[in-house]
């Protein structure tokens, strides 16, 4: 390295933002031939920001150390040769990791807008970095690889560099074995747009956060789109450099919540009618499973892949899937879960479900409507709480203990004799174990 520019970096570092003397300043090349000083950039896009934003300053501290020197500013022909063959290092997107593969719900709704927002709007998105964050099997991957395949769409020129965590640390471990330390970061500062899984994983590994600090330094410099997946808050993240956290912090976050009832339903019956799964799963059995898998959605698939296996193997008619053939397949993971459920909430569905208020619940209204309401809300109460009957009818406008062993009896009866009330008696009870 030239001399004069070892002088002129211990300058530079104390005069530029680190941030900015390590993105651009330290991976320029110097050779000092005579009276002329080149700077050879790694990449053109390097050579162009230094032009425009550091040239003067540059200038300036070269001056101070030899003022005979005239500056060169170019692009390494070593870096563009070793920028021709960086797929090496990548994954291919899932093609099934679609926005059109993608079921809607509370639980992803906004995660969903922000991430196609961005993917329609690449350079220009203001929501960068974007970090989509929650429990493992929710959906996280799909949702940042959608806006992959999306964004090709729109502009099949865009590069797309799509990388789970770990496979970074050992692209980073690999590079500094060889010494091609250089070849890597500018493989990925090449990228429009870098999807990186499970970020959190970076926690402790020291180098591979330094790397990817001056990465991400770079790519957010120049306008380039970052998503990453995480399982918790970035800020919250244990032994993460506190520059990452911030840069982090810096974007948009947003959480993705286990689906609810009906969306894991949803989930259900588009998976089971899928080439892989092929199975005739109902609205009402599709209810069925969801109500007592709540997890996320890979334990949805796993339980479908059961069930596809059990009707196999035992040679079912598929158009004969009953709930009596689920619990026999799913076993354990459709025990009934209501435990200690509040009388307070079994009026809201109850009420909820038949499209009346709880003041109407608890009224002394005889409409047929509510009075049905009202008896399955009092019977499901003796079902699923500890209350006496004098206290269940308290909770119900102040009803004496006959009124409510009368509604009891009466459900208990139209249960089974009207397959209407037994349906919506299960789907209020699916409604509460999801609670």
């Amino acid at each position: 390295m030239s001399k004069t520019w070892e002088k002129c970096l211990n300058t530079l570092k104390d005069t530029l933002p680190l941030a900015i003397f390590s993105v651009w300043v330290q991976p320029l090349k110097a050779i000092e031939d005579g009276s002329n000083l080149s700077l050879l950039a790694p990449s053109a896009s390097v050579k162009n920001y230094i032009n425009k934003n550091l040239k003067k300053e540059i200038k300036s501290v070269v001056t101070q150390h030899n003022k005979n020197l005239k500056i060169y500013i170019g692009v390494s022909t070593q870096s563009e040769k070793k920028v021709k063959k960086p797929k090496q290092h990548s994954t291919p997107l899932f093609p099934e990791y679609t926005f059109d593969n993608l079921i809607l719900g509370n639980a992803n709704q906004m995660a969903y807008g922000a991430t196609r927002q961005i993917a329609e709007n690449v350079k220009s998105s203001p929501y960068n970095p974007f970090i989509i964050y929650g429990g493992s099997g929710l959906g996280k991957t799909h949702l940042m690889q959608a806006a992959g395949h999306l964004a090709k769409e729109k502009n099949p020129n865009i590069k797309i560099i799509y990388v789970p965590l770990m496979d970074f640390v050992r692209n980073i471990t690999t590079s500094l074995r060889h010494n091609t330390i250089e070849e890597i970061k500018t493989y990925y500062q090449s990228t429009d747009l870098l999807l990186v899984d499970d970020i959190h994983l970076i926690a402790g590994k020291e180098k591979s956060q330094e790397e990817f600090f001056h990465i991400f330094n770079f790519l957010f410099s120049t306008k380039k789109q970052i998503i990453c997946t995480c399982d918790q808050p970035p800020k919250n993240i244990r032994s993460l450099e506190e520059r990452l956290k911030t840069r982090f912090s810096q974007g948009l976050n947003l959480q993705l919540t286990p689906p609810e009832l009906e969306m894991r339903a949803a989930i259900l019956l588009k998976k089971a009618h899928t080439t892989k799964i092929n199975i005739d799963l109902t609205e009402d059995t599709a209810l069925f499973i969801a109500g007592h898998i709540t997890s996320n959605v890979r334990d949805l698939e796993g339980s479908l892949l059961k069930l596809k296996a059990y009707i196999d193997f035992s040679k079912i008619n598929h158009s004969f899937i009953s709930k009596e053939v689920i619990e026999n397949a799913l076993g354990d993971l459709i025990k009934p879960q209501i435990k200690n459920i509040d009388i307070n909430d079994i009026q809201k569905e109850t009420a909820k479900h038949y499209a009346i208020t709880v003041s109407d619940l608890i009224s002394k209204s005889r409409k047929q409507h509510t009075v049905l309401t009202r008896q399955l809300a009092i019977f499901i109460s003796h079902e699923l709480t500890t209350l006496s009957l004098t206290k269940i009818g308290k909770h119900f406008g102040g009803r004496d203990h006959s009124t409510v062993l009368y509604s009891i009896d009466k459900i208990e009866k139209r249960i089974l004799e009207q397959a209407s009330i037994k349906n919506d008696y299960d789907l209020i009870k699916l409604k509460l174990a999801s609670l």
